[in-house]
């Protein structure tokens, strides 16, 4: 950058004549004024101290910028870990819910075997009643033939001590051992068959 002379330019005044006070306060202003109009430009130093600025900043950006690409890449890090474990849970969700279709199917099954049982339990319950029936029935034919029995017994007593006194008593005695057996066989025949059913 060029700089005024102020005394350079007062020498040449006064070598064309001017008087020398008037070139000195010519000059003066003329300083002045280059000096005014000059302090708006940058000089060299400025340059270097804004190019010192400059590459401090550019400096600062660049380590400011591999931090952010360093979060970066523990974000994407972090990111993949988080899409991993969401692939995990994905899975056990899915391994939850087949688990639990299978529960409700087995849940069906046995509620549906239960009500087999509980369909078979009434039936067993019925079977239960009617047998009962039936035995009550047989029972009361049994106590109305051992109360007959026990009349027949006691007029085979009464018949057996007349037959005492007569000689008909043998014949007697085996036509009532005859009686007595055929019913007993007849009882006997009554329970096997109730029993067979």
């Amino acid at each position: 950058m060029s700089t005024f002379n102020s005394l350079s330019y007062a020498t040449q005044l006064v070598a064309t004549g001017l008087p020398r006070e008037q070139a000195e306060v010519h000059a003066n202003a003329l300083q002045n004024v280059y000096d005014e109009e000059h302090k708006q430009y940058a000089t060299k130093a400025d340059f270097v101290a804004l190019s010192s600025a400059v590459k401090l900043q550019i400096h600062q950006l660049e380590i400011k910028t591999d931090r952010i690409e360093t979060k970066t890449d523990q974000l994407e890090i972090k990111t993949d870990r988080i899409e991993a474990k969401m692939l995990q849970i994905e899975v056990k969700t899915n391994q939850i819910e087949i688990k639990t279709i299978q529960i409700e199917a087995k849940t069906n099954q046995i509620e549906a075997k239960t009500d087999q049982i509980e369909i078979k339990m009434t039936q067993i319950e019925k079977k239960i009643d009617q047998v009962e029936q039936k035995l009550s029935a047989e029972l009361s034919g049994l106590k109305t033939t051992i109360d007959e029995c026990k009349n027949e017994f006691s007029h085979f007593r009464a018949d057996v001590s007349e037959l005492k006194t007569s000689h008909k008593y043998l014949r007697w005695i085996g036509a009532g051992v005859a009686t007595m057996c055929l019913s007993v066989i007849g009882i006997n025949i009554s329970m096997f068959m109730f029993l067979a059913k």
